[in-house]
């Protein structure tokens, strides 16, 4: 497993021109809020309360997700890989992706849990279904669990709350989505202390030249707004190349997330 480079902060810079301003919370850094989505159907007032057992965080009051009756856990073909313990339980659960077409046009990824209990969402795109994937990472190495779902275009977001996938939103009201490079708000996605206070952050990621520019998404539930940026001038490849891809801490999501087609 590639362990990703930290991003010393030398500078800290104003949000990526392009970007709403801090005063209306738009789109963060290396995010657009015009990308097409589909309607949430999970809700959108959940609190995420599951934790890493590892990050020291708190535990859902009942740990371990319900054993879901009358589903059938991973589906047959699906690709699906070791993950997190997103429901507080202290076992490792299972992460999947099926590449077979959901009934609402998209792919259906999910979690399985060591207790039984199964939950997913279809996520859709317009770019197709083929090389779409999906990291589970703890943004801040405490228990703040996310799913970055991308089809090689953009990343989109969602909180990971109560045995759910919550869509997390921009202050416009859409899907909170992450640039990987289409449209120049950004390049990447990361989980780095961007304004030095000792905690990683979910941040946007954009290369420019040999610049790196981070700027941190603020996670309030299932609402995102921009936060802090700071940039790294003189970056090396190794690090100009990480900015142009999904990581978080340790996990990237060539390595740790699943793909459809795979």
């Amino acid at each position: 497993m590639r362990r990703p480079l930290l991003l010393p902060l030398v500078a800290a810079v104003a949000l990526v021109t392009g970007c709403s301003s801090d005063t209306d919370g738009g789109a963060a850094a290396g995010a657009t809020s015009t990308a097409t989505t589909t309607t949430p159907t999970t809700t959108t007032t959940a609190t995420v309360t599951a934790t890493a057992s590892s990050s020291g965080g708190t535990a859902p009051a009942a740990a371990g997700c319900p054993a879901a009756g009358g589903q059938d856990g991973v589906p047959a073909g699906a690709e699906s890989a070791s993950t997190l313990d997103v429901d507080g339980d202290g076992r490792p659960d299972t992460v999947y992706i099926d590449d077979e077409t959901a009934a609402g046009g998209g792919v259906v990824f999910g979690i399985q849990t060591a207790s039984g209990g199964d939950f997913s969402t279809d996520f859709d795109s317009a770019s197709g279904q083929e090389g779409r994937s999906v990291l589970v990472a703890d943004v801040s190495g405490r228990g703040e669990l996310v799913a970055l779902a991308s089809d090689g275009r953009a990343v989109r977001l969602y909180a990971i709350s109560e045995c759910s996938f919550v869509p997390v939103q921009d202050a416009e009201g859409e899907q909170y989505t992450f640039d990987l490079g289409f449209t120049g708000f950004g390049t990447g996605v990361g989980c780095v202390d961007v304004d030095g206070d000792g905690t990683r952050d979910l941040a946007g990621l954009l290369v420019d030249g040999s610049s790196i520019t981070s700027t941190v998404v603020q996670l309030d539930g299932p609402r995102a707004t921009n936060g802090a940026g700071a940039t790294v001038r003189d970056a090396s490849a190794d690090q100009q190349e990480l900015a142009r891809s999904v990581t978080c801490g340790d996990l990237t999501l060539a390595d740790d997330g699943v793909s459809t087609g795979a």
